[in-house]
């Protein structure tokens, strides 16, 4: 099955964020690395960059998706499961570093409490992602999620 692709020749518009990091859309150089150095290097070599939204509903959607794909977190899929939502967690890191900025606070000055170092879009995001892990059935695993609760508990909230 082939499908279609549209490719788009106009430049980037400034309301678009650009990130080359090629891992939140490519699960594989999580796994065998990504060789980018060789690889750019190469003629036969393409990058391609796909849009990703970052909204709060986006990214507890995506949770959800991992969620009802793996149904619980147990020692076959804590690897993987772990993985996938680590991702997510990327993302939500790149949503507050814009919401920060679009706040106008910067980091220098912040204050030293944890929830001052952060926007408050990802406080309350992080809020919502914290309770839709602990949802998460345990099947017996033995780190994931618990481990990236506490830690998103201590950064965040």
């Amino acid at each position: 099955m082939r499908s279609t692709v549209y490719v788009e020749d106009k430049p980037v518009p400034e309301k678009v964020l650009y990130i080359n990091e090629p891992d939140l859309a490519d699960v594989s150089i999580n796994y065998y690395g990504s060789g980018n150095q060789e690889e750019e290097s190469q003629a036969g070599h393409i990058r391609v960059y796909v849009p990703l939204d970052l909204s709060a509903d986006a990214i507890l959607r995506r949770l959800r998706f991992l969620i009802c794909r793996y149904e619980e977190a147990n020692e076959g899929n804590e690897f993987d499961f772990s993985m996938d939502v680590g991702r997510l967690v990327s993302q939500i890191e790149i949503y507050d570093q814009v919401w920060f900025a679009r706040e106008g606070r910067t980091r220098a000055n912040s204050a030293d409490s944890e929830s001052e170092k952060h926007s408050s879009k990802a406080v309350e995001l992080v809020r919502r992602f914290v309770a839709e892990l602990e949802e998460i059935p345990d099947g017996c695993a033995e780190l994931f999620p618990f481990e990236l609760i506490d830690e998103l508990r201590r950064e965040y909230l």
